[in-house]
């Protein structure tokens, strides 16, 4: 199996907000700087110029003048916020690869490694980054953040297409923009495009009555990168919700339900599908 594993997100609190957000400003990074090492980011062009919350140069120094041990690995990546109380919350700093997430084994190992990655990736923020010289560390993510492993197959599996042109379904039950994340691609919504998400992609083949949502619906890799993003996951979930609802009240399948009926429902609460 082939899997995608998130950072490890951690919370530190650095009494120096305004000096690192200074120090950001001033580095320039832009998303064009992804595309370094052993990232090689696929984007449209559009997103290069933007500023971009990377941090790596400060890893790779921290390991050459020996700050760090040189077999520190997993090292870079972004952060979030930066708040006036001195908390940087979502620190996206440790990545690990190589592990399958469907092994409890593997995911022991994960959580183990993560952290101690975790720790010397705060120990270099202390030494390279001004603001992070007194930082603390808060937290670590609560468990290892997993992006890929199993997905349905589903009576519609999505695709890079799909995601990528707009695509329009008649049983869509949401829409997401154009926002791909994961496996070297990054697409950001910045033009208003986006597309229908499709009822058809929770619905397995061979199961009736089993609806699926979250990052498991169907779809290939880089359908995957933009359907796992948490607020697509909020879409497949209301989606999923609803129709299991209204199959009760329609008294039928999941697999038979009035999408018609799903939709009114959908727009009654507020959600756009169209």
């Amino acid at each position: 199996d082939t899997h995608e594993h998130d950072h490890d997100h951690t919370s530190v609190t650095t009494p120096l907000p305004q000096t690192f957000i200074k120090y950001t400003e001033a580095q320039g990074t832009t998303y064009a700087a992804w595309s370094s090492g052993e990232w090689k980011q696929e984007t449209t062009g559009k997103e290069n110029h933007l500023r971009s919350p990377f941090l790596q140069t400060e890893f790779d120094e921290a390991q050459a003048d020996g700050t760090i041990p040189k077999d520190a690995k997993g090292l870079g990546g972004s952060w979030s916020a930066v708040s006036d109380a001195g908390e940087a919350t979502n620190l996206n700093m440790v990545y690990m690869k190589d592990i399958d997430a469907t092994k409890v084994e593997d995911l022991t190992h994960a959580e183990m490694e993560g952290r101690k990655q975790a720790m010397y990736a705060l120990t270099a923020l202390k030494s390279k980054v001004p603001g992070f010289e007194q930082a603390k560390l808060r937290n670590f993510g609560t468990t290892v953040g997993v992006r890929d492993t199993r997905k349905i197959v589903g009576r519609y599996n999505l695709t890079s297409e799909d995601v990528r042109n707009e695509a329009r379904f008649d049983d869509s039950i949401g829409i997401f923009p154009e926002f791909i994340d994961g496996y070297n691609i990054l697409i950001l919504p910045t033009t208003g495009r986006y597309f229908h998400v499709p009822y058809g992609c929770l619905v397995p083949i061979g199961v009736d009555n089993l609806l699926v949502a979250g990052r498991c619906v169907a779809g290939d890799k880089v359908s995957h990168a933009a359907a796992r993003n948490m607020m697509c996951c909020t879409v497949t979930g209301q989606g999923a919700g609803v129709a299991a609802a209204m199959s009760i009240k329609q008294g039928r399948s999941t697999g038979d339900v009035d999408i018609k009926g799903v939709q009114a429902e959908l727009e009654r609460q507020g959600v756009r599908y169209l």
